[in-house]
Order: C-alpha cells, then sequence, then structure tokens
C-alpha cells in the first residue's frame, strides 16, 4: 500500500506522501493532484488518509470515488489526540500532513475503502448546514438586539433579524419541497415523524445522518452522533464521571435535544426509559442523553427496516 496524508483546507491540499511535502489547489477534479498521482502510484494501490472538513473535503472524497481510490476518513478527535499523543504541539497544515501519514500505522485494512457518493445525502446535507447556519444567524442578532439601547441600530438590526428569519423560513420549505419531490426520502422521513417527540427539523436530521452513513450498526450510529460513552479510570483511586465523547457532528445532538425533552414527557416509551434512569439516582442530564441516545437507535431501526413506530 502506498499513503498519503492530506490536511485539506478551503484552498489547498497539504500532502506528505512519506517523502516530501507537497500543496495542490483544492479545486473541483483535483486536476493537478491526479496528475502527480498518475506519475507517482497506481491507483489501485493507493490510500490517502484525510479529514473530514465539511465542504473543503468534498472535492478529494468525489475524487476518490470517481477515480476508485481507497481512503481512511479520519475522526479529527482521533487525530488531534494522535498528535498528543507523539507530543506534536506545533500545528501548521504541513504537520497535520505528516500526523495523518503517520497514522496508517494504526490503520485496520478492514476499514480503508473507496468512499461513496450518495447524491441525495450530499443535498440534504449541504440543506442541514444552511439552515443551521440561518438559524444561528437570527439567534446571535436577537441576543445582539437584547444589549442595544440605540434607536437607529435597533430599528436596523430588527430588519437584519426578519431577513434572517425569512431565509431560514426559505431554507427550510426547500428542504421539504426536495423531501416531497424524491418518493423514498419522503416515505423515510415520514416513517421517522411517526416517533413522538420527533418534528420535521429533527426528522430531517436523522434521516440526513442515515442517508449519509448507511449500512451502520448500533454502535457506529452512535458514536456518528458522538453519542456514544466514554468511560475513565485510573487505577482504584481515581474515578470519573461517564461522558459522552461528543466525536461526531454536534449539529444533530443540538437538534435532538429539545425533542429528547419532549419525548421524556409525550413519548411513553421514553418517558418510562426516562423516570426509571432517575429513579436509578442517574443525573437528569445523564437520563436525557441516554435518551436521546434511545431516540437515535430506535430511528435508526426503523430506518434499516422500513417500519413506522409501533407504540404498544
Amino acid at each position: 500500500m502506498y499513503y498519503i496524508g492530506i490536511d485539506v483546507s478551503k484552498k489547498d491540499l497539504s500532502v506528505f506522501d512519506g517523502k516530501k511535502d507537497l500543496k495542490f489547489i483544492n479545486q473541483e477534479a483535483l486536476k493537478s493532484f491526479k496528475k502527480y498521482l498518475k506519475k507517482k502510484v497506481n491507483f489501485s494501490d493507493l490510500v490517502i488518509i484525510f479529514e473530514p472538513t465539511g465542504v473543503y473535503s468534498l472535492y478529494l472524497k468525489e475524487f476518490c470515488a470517481k477515480n476508485s481510490i481507497k481512503a481512511y476518513i479520519l475522526n479529527p478527535k482521533q487525530s488531534h489526540n494522535f498528535a498528543r499523543a507523539l507530543g506534536i504541539r506545533p500545528k501548521t497544515d504541513k504537520i497535520d500532513a505528516r500526523n495523518l501519514y503517520q497514522f496508517h500505522k494504526l490503520i485496520n485494512l478492514k476499514d480503508i475503502q473507496v468512499p461513496k457518493i450518495d447524491q441525495q445525502a450530499k443535498t440534504l446535507a449541504s440543506y442541514l448546514v444552511s439552515y443551521e447556519f440561518a438559524l444561528r444567524q437570527r439567534i446571535s442578532l436577537s441576543h445582539h438586539l437584547e444589549s442595544l439601547r440605540e434607536k437607529q441600530l435597533i430599528v436596523l438590526i430588527k430588519k437584519e433579524q426578519k431577513r434572517a428569519k425569512k431565509l431560514e423560513d426559505k431554507i427550510f420549505h426547500d428542504i421539504l419541497e426536495y423531501l416531497s419531490k424524491n418518493q423514498n426520502l419522503k416515505e423515510d422521513y415520514q416513517r421517522l415523524s411517526t416517533i413522538p417527540g420527533i418534528g420535521e427539523k429533527a426528522a430531517i436530521a436523522l434521516l440526513t445522518l442515515f442517508k449519509t452513513y448507511p449500512g451502520t450498526n448500533r454502535a457506529q450510529i452512535t458514536a456518528l452522533a458522538g453519542l456514544d460513552p466514554v468511560k475513565r479510570e485510573s487505577g482504584t483511586s481515581v474515578k470519573y464521571k461517564v461522558k459522552i465523547s461528543k466525536n461526531g457532528k454536534g449539529i444533530y445532538r443540538k437538534i435532538l435535544y429539545l425533542p429528547t425533552l419532549c419525548a421524556t414527557i409525550h413519548n411513553q416509551k421514553i418517558k418510562i426509559f426516562y423516570q426509571r434512569l432517575l429513579a436509578h439516582h442517574k443525573a437528569k442530564k445523564l437520563a436525557v442523553i441516554a435518551s436521546m441516545r434511545k431516540i437515535l437507535l430506535i430511528a435508526h431501526a426503523m430506518y434499516q427496516n422500513k417500519t413506522e413506530y409501533i407504540t404498544a
């Protein structure tokens, strides 16, 4: 295997092939990078290691999929912890690329595969990220408005707030319209919406997660949402509280939080589960997180089996 570590930024790909540090423009098709690789290695022997950096890493992922190049997409927290374990403190694109290359020594061969691009998942993810951006912008303006006293500024910020709300509503409307035009997405969305406590936004977030990571098992989908528990123990005298890893994308936990609180009241299964945890002296926050994880796993099973929620 010929391994290459790549640190992806908005403009460039910082590449380390085990011997040289290189840099290529991060653009569609990655022509200059492809030209370099053709001279260097057979694509069937190549493995590219990189971190998912949202839209910035999309060109690289599509490049691997189109050219049948195997890749290992490394969780950013794994990369960070790996660098810390090596005692590497400086952080530059070049150093990050070298760290990613070094990680090939720890990779399980079965986890190396050619990435697959699901156009529907790609579109849903773009809509969801854009919706979150518009929502965050409106909330930020609302918070800023509370601190203002000058009438002229208040009028100006209120106008921006209304504009942000219109953008938020437009994006959400476009998501629903996109779902209605694709029968398979529409059916999956409607099934997920049958879970008591799960509203439109949460159903869309869950559908996006499941479409983006098909074929995952219970443990994997829990980890991808960052809801997998992390237990720390050191000897017999030191005890740590169990926490979730938060390795996955925060948007899913953020969107699921309020629906979970709603489900602990209006969803009989989740309510019983939540109350049982409290009865066993679990902290409320821990009980809510455990309930969130349970909802995620129920939804995941429904998505995979194409079934609706059973209340009994």
